[in-house]
């Protein structure tokens, strides 16, 4: 028989964006563990697989005066312990799958044909509130995290929603069950549609949703991510992503409930192509030893177009697209739009202000102040850490 998120005594079975668990809360007493079995029941798979399958144990316990949640004491009143074992099994289950797969802090939606969209949102920030009031309409996917596979099939968490119940407390939440709230029930199996940068302005009058560059979005959204560096191939990982279904998108809105439609129209049928209008590269060795480099970021640039020549920092890996680039240099990722971009692809050798003048203006066109505007670009790449000071050694 199959093990479900209401079975007494024996654990909750919960699948947490393909990472699984045996939720065992037996040892919180009635009647907190039947409310916690009440909580993740929509979280349970139809069954915990065979022996191949990694699927671990989760205890929640007391021992003297704390709530023994996964091996970590938590001194709580039993109204939190809801909520602490909600983040402490997210955590868990993002330590599991980071690195294999793209984890996104964002509320997941699904159409009915198990098309599904992620809003990007920061904490506290409207995704919780996004999917209880989508949810609705929708099949909710998750208001925390949504899980985007290589092959942009998506991992559902369908976990108890955390819900601020005073603003001047926002760590204090409390949990309501999916179910409890009246949400849909998501397809079993989900694709990616979208990726969807959530914007509240109480200012806006009418909600809009609007298409946005690659590398904007990716500057917003990779803050968003967990582990995202971890990944095989993370620049294709995020640009795949974030292109799904023709995206990515902007929704600006003030209320989430005016924004219905809007959504509907990203996943009816047909199905939109992804963009594919990008490209990578990845990061080189720089530097052979016959240069000496001057660490920059932060430094005194102010006499580096007479004094020596810049490149490029050494990176990890670019993305491009629609002229501005993504640079990842160490594990910060910089955006560069436009003549940053041109700049910082024109420096994979070391070069003096004349030439990356003449490189701006090839792209851009002539200026009569083009080598002062190339200047102040220059010197905002040195701070920034994307160039490298390089002097004759």
């Amino acid at each position: 028989m199959p093990e479900h998120a209401g079975d007494a005594p024996g654990p909750s079975a919960v699948d947490a964006f393909g990472a699984r668990w045996r939720l065992d809360v037996h040892g919180l007493g009635a009647p907190l563990d039947a409310r916690m079995r009440e909580l993740w029941r929509r979280a349970a798979p139809p069954h915990l697989g065979g022996e191949a399958e990694d699927v671990r144990d989760f205890v929640i316990t007391r021992a003297d005066d704390a709530v023994i949640i996964d091996g970590s004491p938590y001194r709580v009143h039993d109204d939190a312990v809801p909520y602490a074992v909600s983040r402490a099994l997210t955590v868990a289950s993002i330590g599991r799958r980071s690195g294999a797969c793209l984890l996104l802090h964002a509320a997941g939606v699904a159409a009915p044909d198990g098309t599904t969209l992620a809003l990007v949102a920061p904490s506290g920030t409207g995704k919780t509130t996004a999917a209880r009031t989508l949810g609705r309409s929708f099949g909710y996917v998750s208001d925390e995290t949504v899980a985007i596979e290589d092959d942009l099939t998506v991992r559902a968490y369908p976990k108890p929603l955390s819900v601020v119940v005073d603003p001047d407390s926002p760590h204090d939440k409390i949990e309501s069950s999916p179910d409890e709230l009246g949400l849909v029930r998501a397809p079993d199996r989900l694709r990616l549609g979208g990726v969807v940068v959530l914007e509240r302005d109480p200012a806006v009058d009418a909600p809009t949703l609007t298409e946005i560059g690659l590398v904007e979005a990716a500057v917003e959204v990779i803050p968003q991510t967990s582990a995202w560096l971890r990944m095989a191939e993370p620049a294709t990982a995020l640009a795949g992503a974030l292109c799904a279904g023709g995206g990515p998108w902007r929704l600006r809105y003030r209320e989430i409930a005016d924004c219905r439609a809007l959504l509907e129209g990203l996943v009816r049928p047909p199905a939109v192509p992804p963009r594919m209008d990008w490209t990578w590269e990845p990061g080189p060795c720089l530097g052979d030893g016959t240069e000496a480099r001057q660490a920059s970021a932060g430094g005194d640039v102010t006499g580096w177009s007479t004094a020596g020549r810049v490149r490029r920092a050494s990176y990890r890996f670019a993305l491009h697209s629609e002229g501005a680039t993504l640079a990842v240099v160490g594990m910060v990722p910089l955006g560069l739009p436009g003549l940053a971009a041109t700049l910082w692809q024109a420096a994979a050798e070391p070069l003096g202000i004349k030439a990356l003048t003449a490189a701006a203006v090839a792209v851009h066109g002539g200026h009569p102040r083009a080598a002062e505007v190339v200047d102040a670009t220059v010197r905002s790449l040195l701070s920034s850490g994307a160039f490298e000071l390089v002097t004759a050694g």
